[in-house]
């Protein structure tokens, strides 16, 4: 039996009438709040930020696989297209575990995408979680996700900045249940392979000292896709985007922009 498609919850922000809508994926353990961040750097966008499938507002039960978060995630997009909440030109754009997402909607062809960004993530993440690897040997009962976090941040980052990054993960995290589940999901998903059928502009953009998605995951990502773009970003973890938002937010500009011509 079809599993039955989850409306998610989204917030809608920046210039509801842009042409170009970008959709922010958040990651394991994550709510849409936790992509707010980033999210508000782009006023001159119309900017759709879900709630995956049992995260934060949205309902549903916990998806095993990252093609089940996906296939929300779609069925959500076309509805909002069908509302005219989205119109014009798509960019997905999926930190961590919602940089699988990315990679699984851009492989199946379903949605009108214009280009996608994947930020410390992969087309395998089976390969390179060499954390979540480890945290197999530990009860799901007794798993906190709090204590992955201090992993999140590059060695070089100042420790205010450090314990800021940390308190926004605390502070916008669902459940230590869903956590794992999320973790575990991610895990399994490997589909590097396919990503060679992806036809539309990719910028992937990884931290050089990320331990918890490896760096070889975008390197391996990049090679594969045809055309894409690829962004090393030295002393950086895997919460790179909150280390270096500014940044971020530049090289994401320059992405779109150049779909705008």
């Amino acid at each position: 039996m079809a599993k039955e498609k989850v409306m998610l919850s989204y917030r809608q922000i920046g210039n509801s009438l842009s042409d170009m809508t970008l959709v922010f994926i958040h990651g394991s353990s994550m709510t849409k709040e936790g992509m707010m961040p980033l999210a508000d750097k782009f006023t001159q966008y119309n900017c759709i930020v879900l709630d995956l499938t049992a995260h934060g507002e949205s309902g549903g039960e916990e998806p095993e696989e990252v093609r089940d978060f996906a296939d929300d995630v779609e069925y959500t997009i076309t509805e909002l297209q069908g509302r005219n909440v989205i119109g014009g030109r798509i960019v997905l754009l999926g930190y961590s575990m919602g940089g699988a997402i990315t990679c699984e909607i851009a492989i199946r062809k379903t949605l009108p995408l214009s280009g996608m960004v994947v930020l410390s993530s992969g087309g395998d993440l089976n390969s390179y979680t060499p954390l979540v690897d480890e945290l197999k040997s530990v009860p799901a009962e007794q798993f906190v996700v709090a204590d992955v976090f201090p992993a999140l941040v590059g060695e070089d980052v100042p420790e205010e900045k450090k314990q800021e990054i940390i308190h926004h993960f605390d502070t916008t995290k669902v459940s230590d249940v869903i956590s794992y589940g999320d973790l575990m999901a991610s895990n399994r998903y490997n589909r590097l392979a396919d990503c060679a059928q992806i036809d539309i502009p990719a910028l992937i953009v990884q931290g050089c000292d990320d331990t918890i998605v490896l760096p070889m995951a975008a390197v391996e990502t990049w090679k594969t896709i045809p055309g894409s773009e690829l962004l090393m970003i030295p002393y950086r973890g895997h919460a790179a985007l909150f280390e270096d938002t500014e940044l971020f937010r530049e090289k994401i500009t320059s992405f779109i922009e150049k779909l705008n011509k």
